[in-house]
């Protein structure tokens, strides 16, 4: 026995650091994690009843927003911008078709799904209106066919629901393609998406292709309605859609589609669905064995919370004397609920793109796999033992429940004043939510008990 330790021993010794990655949710957590999703959950519930015997108006002299002194530039730095932006899509995707095979080593997913999908999507919602910056794709239009005319006219009837299909299409490719990461196939996805955007705005036009179909540009355009600040003023999260009120059923359902891909995103790696579709965790087959069940459960959960938010806002307008019609409350609660969908993207990436950042600034030495050492990062180590200390760990948990508690406040205060401009007593106000109070109530529980859930897959 104290052979084998030694040879154990002698080997540890004679290791040296390891490129590695975490994957989502990649450590199970060992934190009485009842108390906190209790503390959650009651956080929820007393801001929903604090607001009831708030004053009608509060909330909109809370979030009223104020102006800020300064005058936006004239310069075309936003056609400069998105051509630099153009140009980094150009080299990513070439980097994707002749850099390393390597998902873990390849500047396209590792950009595509870090930078962008992760860090990107949280900037555009909560600090900056990045995306009108570094949109790729009017660059490129622009050069081509600077002034051309509209082959067809896109129908304003058909409003934004090209691209909730093209949102839900984009969401099944990332959860159940067999190999969304892989290099080769991402680049290909890149080009042919690029390509279809061009040939798009050729015919219907620039602007509403961008508007209504090219389905990123509505993303960010919806989830940007959170960020503190527009154009010269400046109000707490969410002043932008209290005052934004053009949104029609496809806004609703875009925003329904977000936050049901993003909760099901954390839920079909847990042991519980695994074990719903007969998967042995110890025994996992792969993302090829699992694309019908991982299309089925995708699309499933967008009926389902299409459903279950029906019912609820149909519950509420039951109760009030005011006639509230079905489709003003359906939609007008449903815009409601972005800023969870925003909260659990942000608590589901937030350990992977800790780990996988530090492998992005490390990739950048080397993006062609030819033995380059740029800007000296080449010996830079990925530091993962901190997912390892307890004390790391509460912290990481804690940033995650925190942000999907603050999200799920947020979105009750929306609730109420949406509800306040609907009803006119009080208490029709309070009955008008009732529904969607009992569903964000379970909905908060729902989504720290997926932090929480160990991962199989």
């Amino acid at each position: 026995m104290k052979l084998v330790f030694g040879v154990l021993g002698a080997i540890m010794l004679g290791t040296t650091p390891v490129w590695a990655h975490a994957a989502n949710q990649g450590f199970v957590l060992l934190l009485p994690t009842t108390a906190y999703i209790a503390g959650g959950t009651i956080t929820v519930a007393l801001t929903i009843l604090l607001l009831i015997f708030a004053k009608p108006g509060t909330i909109d002299a809370v979030m009223q927003p104020v102006p800020l002194r300064f005058r936006a530039s004239k310069l075309p730095l936003r056609d400069w911008s998105q051509s630099t932006g153009a140009l980094c899509l150009a080299l990513l995707i070439l980097i994707g078709l002749r850099g390393p095979t390597d998902p873990q080593a390849n500047l396209l997913p590792l950009v595509i799904w870090t930078v962008w999908w992760m860090l990107f999507f949280v900037v555009q919602a909560l600090i900056f209106d990045l995306w009108s910056w570094i949109n790729p794709f009017p660059a490129v239009h622009r050069m081509l066919m600077s002034e051309h005319r509209v082959i067809l006219n896109l129908p304003s009837r058909l409003s934004i629901w090209p691209a909730v299909v093209l949102m839900a299409a984009f969401q099944g490719f990332v959860l159940a393609d067999t190999a969304p990461n892989d290099p080769d196939r991402l680049a290909v996805f890149a080009l042919g998406y690029w390509a279809l955007t061009l040939v798009g705005m050729t015919v219907f036009g620039r602007e509403a292709w961008l508007k209504q179909v090219e389905c990123f540009s509505v993303l960010f355009a919806l989830i940007g309605l959170i960020r503190m600040g527009r154009s010269n003023r400046l109000g707490l999260p969410g002043w932008q859609l209290l005052q934004d009120r053009d949104h029609d059923l496809s806004h609703a359902i875009f925003v329904v589609v977000i936050l049901a891909a993003g909760s099901f995103d954390g839920l079909y790696e847990t042991f519980w669905w695994l074990a719903k579709i007969g998967v042995n965790p110890l025994e996992y087959p792969g993302r090829t064995a699992l694309i019908m069940p991982t299309l089925i459960g995708l699309y499933g959960s967008i009926l389902l919370l299409t459903i279950i938010l029906a019912v609820a806002a149909f519950s509420g307008i039951k109760w009030v004397k005011d006639p509230v019609p079905f489709k003003a409350a359906f939609i007008g609660f449903a815009i409601t609920l972005l800023p969870i969908a925003i909260g659990y993207h942000f608590a589901h990436y937030f350990v992977t793109f800790l780990v996988q950042i530090q492998i992005v600034v490390a990739s950048l030495a080397d993006p062609l796999a030819q033995g380059w050492n740029l800007f000296g990062l080449g010996n830079r180590r990925v530091l993962v033992g901190f997912l390892t200390v307890p004390e790391n760990v509460k912290i990481i948990w804690f940033t995650q429940a925190g942000m999907v508690v603050l999200s799920h406040v947020l979105a009750v205060v929306l609730c109420h004043r949406t509800a306040e401009a609907m009803v006119s007593s009080r208490r029709d106000v309070v009955m008008l939510q009732l529904g969607l109070s009992i569903l964000m109530i379970f909905y908060t529980i729902f989504g720290l008990w997926l932090l929480a859930s160990p991962r199989g897959a």
